[in-house]
């Protein structure tokens, strides 16, 4: 059984954290000021079903409000849909986000692991990935993947879903990052999820919005699928703050096509950044992080690393915990200039 460590569990405030990868643009412009104006709103119990943020999430992409269900993040909705759908062998990709396994065998199932090569840069062979369906009645999928940032494009993954649907299986579709991506726009794969039994769709507000103290996400499916989910749901499971953050940051129209563009040029100059540093292998990613690898370095592994990168108040993700990576991997977020700089700068002198 893998460790269950995460980014952002570094306690000092006085590091810049390059472990945790919500948005490097921070809140919306307006989202604490709401928030502290209505701060009388916990005395009051929240919309049960979010039903004002559901609406506004509609719109948005485009569906009706009985085809989404909101969560208190992501992560509830990850525990809930095994539960909901009793799922019993689900095929997973390794290296990905380690709560899926956790998910999983909490509800008594038995995970299947397809590992994807590092020798192709991490990038999944949807072919080969379709024989082991078969076998197994669900595929977790994280689009773009954490900690890889591998993506694979719409066609792909609806490829991926009429093989699944063939086998009477779920495909979940965790878009945890898609926000930060070229492809955030595309409306083929949530279009087919809303009519396809065999498909259901994660996102997080929390990542796109940066709120992870608050705690939001929600699930796209069709309305048979949704009601499934939502009878597992606990009363009042997003508190009232949440939901009216998620109304404000969705009103901001621009945001986050600001947040694309600023992550791709940052993206491009923080991996080229590290790529000259000799000792590191630098994955390409399409999401909002980067994974690096030592490769010939002076430091022996991730973990001696990130003790290093400490001391010098930079703090990373050490990847030695994940299902099919090892202690020579780490993985960072994107963030502004300066932080890269210092990143960089950390490294550099460590390694000489």
């Amino acid at each position: 059984m893998i460790d269950r460590i995460h980014g952002g569990n570094c306690s000092r405030r006085d590091v810049i954290d390059f472990s945790v990868n919500t948005n490097p643009l921070g809140l919306p412009e307006g989202l604490a000021d709401i928030i502290s104006r209505n701060v009388d709103s916990i005395l009051h119990y929240p919309d049960p079903s979010s039903e004002r943020l559901k609406s506004k999430l509609s719109i948005l992409h485009g569906v009706a409000p009985k085809n989404l269900a909101i969560g208190n993040g992501s992560i509830e909705l990850i525990y809930l849909v095994p539960r909901a759908f009793k799922i019993k062998q689900p095929l997973m990709i390794t290296p990905t986000f380690s709560e899926y396994e956790f998910a999983v065998r909490s509800s008594g199932s038995r995970p299947v692991f397809f590992n994807a090569c590092e020798k192709d840069n991490f990038k999944i062979d949807c072919g080969k990935l379709a024989k082991h369906l078969p076998r197994c009645d669900a595929l977790f999928l994280c689009n773009p993947n954490n900690p890889t940032g591998t993506l694979l494009h719409s066609d792909e993954v609806l490829y991926l879903s009429r093989h699944v649907k063939k086998h009477r299986g779920l495909l979940i579709l965790d878009e945890a990052f898609i926000e930060f991506t070229e492809q955030s726009k595309s409306a083929a794969v949530i279009s087919e999820a809303v009519k396809n039994k065999s498909l259901v769709i994660l996102r997080s507000m929390t990542k796109s919005f940066s709120i992870p103290g608050l705690r939001l996400g929600y699930v796209i499916g069709h309305k048979e699928m949704i009601e499934k989910i939502a009878r597992l749901l606990y009363p009042w499971n997003v508190n009232g703050p949440a939901q009216l953050a998620g109304e404000k940051a969705l009103a901001d129209k621009d945001y986050m096509k600001r947040t694309r563009l600023f992550v791709a040029n940052e993206r491009r100059y923080m991996s080229g950044r590290l790529s000259s540093i000799k000792g590191l292998k630098v994955f390409q990613s399409s999401a909002n992080f980067i994974l690096c690898k030592l490769q010939d370095a002076p430091i022996v592994s991730s973990l001696t690393l990130t003790r290093r990168l400490l001391r010098e108040g930079v703090y990373i993700r050490d990847c030695g915990n994940f299902r099919g990576l090892g202690d020579k991997f780490f993985r960072v977020a994107v963030r502004k200039r300066d932080d890269s700089d210092r990143l960089i700068k950390s490294i550099g002198k460590i390694f000489q």
